[in-house]
């Protein structure tokens, strides 16, 4: 027996498909970021200069910081999403 009570709103589902899109997005984001991060220090220190090393990561840094804490966020807002009962 199915009851309508069980069943995600349209808005509500909307809404869990954009949280859904923005959490991927943003942790893309801060892997990329952290790429960046490694591969710049990586290229530096090769040239030879453990400054500019330092320096790429701390101008880095705080985007890749941004992003986990974007996706940190909205992983626990996604924690507390209702799952949809499976009715065939």
């Amino acid at each position: 027996m199915s009851s309508t009570l069980n069943r995600p709103t349209p808005a509500r589902a909307r809404t869990a498909r954009i949280t859904t899109f923005l959490f991927a997005l943003t942790v893309v984001f801060f892997l990329l970021a952290g790429l960046v991060i490694v591969v710049g220090q990586i290229a530096a220190l090769v040239a030879g200069d453990a400054t500019a090393a330092r320096h790429w990561a701390g101008t880095v840094a705080p985007f890749a910081f941004g992003g986990a804490s974007a996706a940190g966020l909205l992983s626990f807002v996604l924690s507390y999403r209702r799952q949809e009962p499976d009715h065939d």
